[in-house]
């Protein structure tokens, strides 16, 4: 007759020993995989002994970290375009506020058409898989016209909104959105654009990207 356990700790404990003599006992027979060359026991075949503890262990916690890197992409005018293929800033640098993670073009005596792209690279530094809620923020700009794309489906409205999610994203893989701005009349521009994780929505991070005209000094 086998005693009844009611105390949870010593439960737990029986758990440990038993997960201990699976790891750890030699096999009298042939069963199980192997472990350092050795046969372990109470397994099955071709089931390593760490997948069995961690199938019976408590799943690890998941860490969600959104990761947005930005740079400068092209500059051009209607039928000319110029890439510039620039490092992105802001990887590993984590805040709300796009402090270190900002693309900045200064110029000056530009002509209406002309545009500047951003790539805005989005990075699951998480441990789990994760998507993300995009949105962008900035004052209303008369002088420029502001899109966003993904590849070549126009996603402007839905970021403007920020109601944007990405597609499901492994960790350590990227999802790239690209911003466009046109001028129009010119001026000042800036757009905050703030990602967050779906699952857990306290975790963000933010890019900033903007245009300030010169002065010729001719």
């Amino acid at each position: 007759m086998r005693p009844t356990i009611r105390n949870r700790g010593a439960a737990s404990l029986l758990l440990g020993v038993l997960l201990a003599a699976l790891v750890a006992t030699p096999a009298v027979g042939g069963s199980g995989g192997n472990l350092n060359g050795d046969r372990v026991v109470g397994r099955p075949a071709g089931v390593a002994a760490a997948d069995l503890v961690a199938s019976l262990a408590p799943a690890s916690v998941a860490t969600r970290k959104p990761d947005g890197r930005i740079r400068l992409g092209t500059h051009g005018y209607p039928g000319k375009t110029t890439p510039y293929g620039l490092p992105y800033v802001g990887n590993n640098v984590y805040n709300a506020t796009g402090t270190r993670q900002r693309a900045t073009v200064e110029n000056f005596n530009e002509v209406e058409g002309a545009f500047y792209t951003f790539d805005i690279s989005i990075q699951n530094d998480g441990t789990r898989a994760d998507r993300f809620k995009v949105k962008a923020t900035g004052a209303a700009t008369a002088g420029w016209t502001v899109t966003y794309v993904r590849g070549t489906t126009n996603i402007t409205s839905a970021i403007v909104a920020g109601t944007y999610r990405t597609p499901l994203i492994a960790p350590g893989a990227t999802y790239l959105i690209r911003a466009r701005i046109t001028i129009t009349e010119g001026g000042n521009l800036t757009r905050l654009v703030t990602i967050r994780s779906v699952a857990d929505p306290t975790k963000i991070d933010a890019v900033k990207f903007a245009y300030k005209p010169m002065a010729c000094g001719c």
